[in-house]
């Protein structure tokens, strides 16, 4: 093939529109491990908040005293208000670890000299960070179908003290 025979293919700029938003993407690219890593500092705070106020509300609440084991049944109760009381704070403490693990340093091989071995370095990054940010709350809200649970357990069943 002759170098003459090539034919240049001319197109047309891109517009202040699509500048715009070509930029708007790369900054994106360029803040979504940090995005990432904001998303679990606060549910790490939150789900430690959380275990906090909840420990706190069933330590000092006096639904202990109120369920007396008479018989069988009443055992049986008392211990799946007792396991269902812990469900909540299982999945915080699941969520927890998910949420931690977007931290983890972990050991990636790459070459910054070449784009494309950096491109797969930082999409391999981000992809470990989101994967576990998202099992962090896949266990973060269904936990508060259980708070709620329990709270209408204890309004229903707990007597209110004499």
């Amino acid at each position: 093939m002759n170098t003459n025979d090539i034919t240049e293919v001319v197109g047309e700029a891109p517009s202040a529109e699509d500048t715009f938003w070509l930029e708007a993407a790369r900054g994106a690219a360029k803040e979504s491990i940090g995005s990432l890593e904001g998303a679990a500092k606060q549910l790490i705070a939150l789900a430690g908040f959380l275990q906090g106020l909840y420990f706190a509300a069933i330590s000092f609440s006096d639904f202990k005293s109120a369920l007396v084991v008479r018989d069988y049944i009443s055992l049986v109760a008392v211990t799946g208000f007792a396991e269902l009381l812990a469900i909540p704070m299982l999945l915080w403490l699941v969520s927890l670890f998910f949420a931690v693990r977007v931290f983890k340093p972990e050991t990636y091989r790459t070459n910054l000299g070449s784009p494309d071995l950096a491109r797969e370095f930082y999409q391999e990054v981000a992809a470990f960070k989101h994967r576990n940010l998202r099992w962090a709350y896949a266990f973060f809200w269904p936990s508060f179908i259980f708070v709620l649970i329990n709270v209408l357990i204890y309004l229903i069943f707990v007597p209110p003290p004499p």
